[in-house]
């Protein structure tokens, strides 16, 4: 990249634009100077590695921007806050120019832009091999609108937004090839650009004051233990009641594999997972769909502890729940997505 380090800031200066409000100092100094604004503010990170979070085959600079946006503003959605101040370090490797480096930002920003965000500074490095990408994300919430996955309580209904399993039915099937249709087309659109549900979690808290709300970045299944980790709880969950893309459901079936398994163990759907008190549930699943629009669905209930996570099949049976989905530093044989 013959433009350089500072050349590259100043593109990027103005491919960002001016400082918005809250933001005294933007790109470009030591460091942004922000000025809060009263409320809580929440934080988060994440970063992305080419080979591991995503691939340059399948999917474009754009579209790798914009997913590595969306994964930070779903935390901050899922903790019942609003994005604000996003910094972005760059790992850049050889042979990638100016141009291209400008694509990836513009995803970054096509998310911003939706949700009110802004990026205030960061970072760009050389790098020997892939490319890496990482995300600081600041956010604002209501003291009394904090949600974390530490408080469901034994008797919440467990309740999820959307339907489940088509990011991974697209992941699986760009690395097995599938040709192009209508449900393999739709999959690979899920995989590649999933959204963030700030307006879903708005809507939770205005109605139902949630005891637990996680997103769905690592599978159901996961999410499920760690809301039951974090809340010294149980959960059981029925198999009849897992909504199911689906497009996901074919793309399935042609890979030979069982569409349950690609709900529970499908990471990067950014759906919201979320433990409310009982009592609330069919007032708080109106009024979200009727809010938003997106279908909402009881899935399951919080137990004691000493029931474990546990899937109830269609025939009543109940059994352990697989673990599921993607966890770093272990070692698998795939590669090329966060699974």
């Amino acid at each position: 990249m013959e433009i350089g380090e500072r050349g590259l800031i100043e593109r990027l200066r103005r491919v960002i634009g001016a400082p918005g409000r809250g933001t005294v100092v933007g790109i470009g100094d030591d460091a942004a100077v922000l000025e809060p604004a009263g409320e809580l503010e929440l934080f988060t990170c994440d970063a992305f590695v080419e080979g591991v979070h995503f691939r340059r085959d399948f999917a474009s600079l754009a579209d790798i921007g914009a997913k590595c946006m969306t994964a930070n503003v779903s935390d901050i959605a899922a903790m019942g806050g609003f994005p604000t101040k996003a910094t972005v370090a760059l790992c850049v490797p050889p042979g990638m120019g100016a141009e291209d480096v400008e694509e990836l930002y513009a995803g970054m920003l096509a998310v911003c832009r939706r949700c009110g965000a802004e990026i205030v500074g960061g970072d760009v490095v050389s790098s020997r091999e892939g490319l890496v990408v990482s995300v600081a994300l600041l956010g604002t919430v209501g003291r009394e609108r904090v949600v974390t996955r530490a408080r469901a309580a034994v008797g919440d209904s467990l309740l999820v937004t959307g339907r489940l399993g088509g990011a991974e039915a697209g992941l699986r099937a760009f690395l097995c090839g599938l040709p192009d249709d209508g449900p393999v087309v739709e999959t690979k659109r899920r995989h590649l650009a999933p959204t963030a549900r700030i307006a879903e979690a708005q809507a939770f808290i205005d109605v139902a004051t949630p005891h637990a709300m996680i997103d769905v970045s690592d599978g159901l299944s996961s999410e499920l233990w760690h809301l039951a980790e974090e809340s010294a709880v149980g959960v059981a969950v029925s198999e009849a009641r897992i909504p199911l893309a689906a497009a996901a459901t074919e793309v399935a079936r042609r890979l030979g594999c069982e569409p349950l398994e690609l709900a529970l163990g499908s990471g990067e759907e950014f759906e919201l997972l979320v433990a409310i008190p009982a009592p609330e549930t069919e007032r708080t699943i109106e009024h979200v769909s009727a809010v938003t629009g997106t279908e909402v669905t009881r899935i399951g209930e919080v137990v004691p502890a000493a029931r474990g996570c546990t899937l109830v099949r269609a025939d009543g049976r109940e059994e352990p729940l697989a673990r599921l989905g993607y966890e770093h530093l272990v070692t698998t044989g795939d590669v090329g997505g966060k699974r």
